[in-house]
């Protein structure tokens, strides 16, 4: 984690120095989307930025991005004052609708993964290096406490970044208020004489994290402030980069990843890892076998490591992995049932199949008559036989459905090193795809329901 600048708890508004310093590792990048709901702290980042920019000359692309979740008749309304506001300040602004149906329940955490959605796509089309946010420092306090009151272990206690390189839908997040106390963000805009939109939801006491708010000025009062709070949750994420990194060499020595998809360890080997690296371990091996991070409940995940320790057999599903334990292996594999590998048709260019591998396609006109028309998807989707598949010795067959295949217009399936081999001469055609895994990164969890960021 980098550090954050320090900056005081008065009431008074951020200098001009304070925010050269929050905003200072920005400078690396030349094109950014900042994310603005209207409230003071995002509005707060949109002028700052703004100021920021032309007295440090940073000549970067940058493009505002506000989301209009229609949960409330003001929401329009809110997104055309932040592209005002953004217009008046010199930035480019798009409003993106969340559209469709809306859940009845759980919806703060489905607007927000609705927000991460929709502005990921968003960056997509832009090429934007990396979302900036306006989590402060009392977003950090609450953040703790409401994963204090779920149970969460070291992972979910652990604090935000202010460089995360893998958050929601892949993005990598600058946080630079996470320092800040929200009181001088909001004194920032009132020394400019500007006004901002407030959320009802933030004093509706029927949302958790209104309630927690409410909790903390009495927390305060016995010295539990949200200084100290955010100081353990930094400790607490230096714990869990310790324990990722222990999980990572545990990982090379025990796995054994193949290169079509699935894993296999030694079920004797994995008994004596401590429980609570057994636990990240299952995680590793899920979001190895899946490109997927994965958010188990610790129910699940501490049943599956009760099987594994026993000297039981059997199969179990964890937000799609399979898992199978042998005498001696435990296997792992892509769940093939539900959500299936999609298969790509006249693959071109470069792009990422299933989560999980990179492919570059080459350019079409260096083709002969042979490879044209490529099809990229699940072996158990590729027009050959089970006969003809030279399947691997000490594997499970199912553990390869969704290992990827690539195959013509004409089905004749083509070899490749992460492909599985046909047994048939006539199926062996030299596959001109480029394809490699995609590492796994990100934090591991530990197996709470409630990891995901903030």
């Amino acid at each position: 984690m980098h550090n954050v600048p320090d900056i005081g708890s008065d009431g008074g508004g951020l200098s001009a120095d304070e925010v050269d310093a929050l905003f200072s590792r920005l400078n690396s990048f030349s094109n950014l989307s900042l994310a603005v709901s209207g409230g003071s702290d995002s509005l707060c980042l949109l002028v700052l930025f703004s100021e920021w920019r032309q007295r440090s000359c940073w000549d970067g692309s940058v493009e505002v991005l506000v989301v209009d979740h229609g949960l409330r008749p003001e929401s329009a309304a809110e997104a055309r004052f932040v592209c005002g506001m953004a217009h008046e300040h010199g930035l480019a602004a798009r409003a993106l609708s969340w559209e469709g149906n809306k859940p009845d329940s759980n919806i703060q955490d489905e607007a927000r993964r609705a927000r991460y959605r929709l502005m990921a796509e968003r960056i997509a089309e832009t090429g934007a290096q990396a979302l900036v946010l306006a989590h402060h420092l009392d977003d950090q306090a609450e953040t703790f406490l409401d994963r204090l009151t779920r149970g969460s272990g070291v992972s979910g206690l652990s604090a935000m970044s202010a460089d995360e390189t893998r958050g929601p839908e892949g993005l990598r997040l600058q946080r630079p208020f996470l320092g800040v106390r929200k009181n001088r963000l909001e004194a920032s805009l009132r020394e400019r004489g500007l006004r901002w939109y407030q959320d009802p939801s933030n004093d509706d006491a029927k949302y958790k994290r209104s309630r927690l708010r409410r909790i903390m000025g009495l927390l305060a009062e016995e010295g539990l402030t949200a200084e100290r709070l955010s100081e353990t949750a930094r400790r607490m994420r230096r714990s869990r980069e310790a324990l990722d990194a222990v999980v990572h060499d545990i990982s090379a020595r025990v796995l054994e990843n193949h290169p079509a998809g699935p894993s296999r360890m030694n079920r004797g080997s994995y008994r004596e890892v401590p429980e609570d690296l057994r636990l990240r371990l299952l995680n590793h091996m899920v979001q190895a076998v899946t490109g997927r991070r994965p958010e188990p409940r610790l129910k699940q995940i501490e049943a599956l490591d009760a099987l594994f320790c026993s000297p039981l057999p059997g199969r179990q599903t964890l937000c799609g992995a399979v898992f199978e334990a042998g005498g001696t292996f435990v296997w792992c594999w892509r769940e093939s049932g539900r959500f299936p590998p999609e298969t790509l048709s006249d693959v071109d260019g470069t792009g990422v199949w299933d989560h999980r591998y990179r492919y570059n396609a080459p350019d079409p006109c260096l083709l002969d008559v042979r490879g044209k028309g490529l099809r990229l998807g699940p072996l158990m989707h590729a027009p050959v036989t089970s006969k003809d598949i030279i399947w691997p010795q000490g594997w499970p067959k199912p553990a390869f459905e969704c290992s990827p295949a690539v195959w013509n217009a004409q089905g004749q399936v083509l070899a490749h090193p992460v492909c599985l081999k046909t047994a048939t001469g006539e199926n062996n055609h030299s596959c001109s795809l480029d394809l490699e895994r995609v590492p796994i990164r990100g934090k591991l969890l530990d197996g709470r329901d409630d990891e995901g960021d903030v």
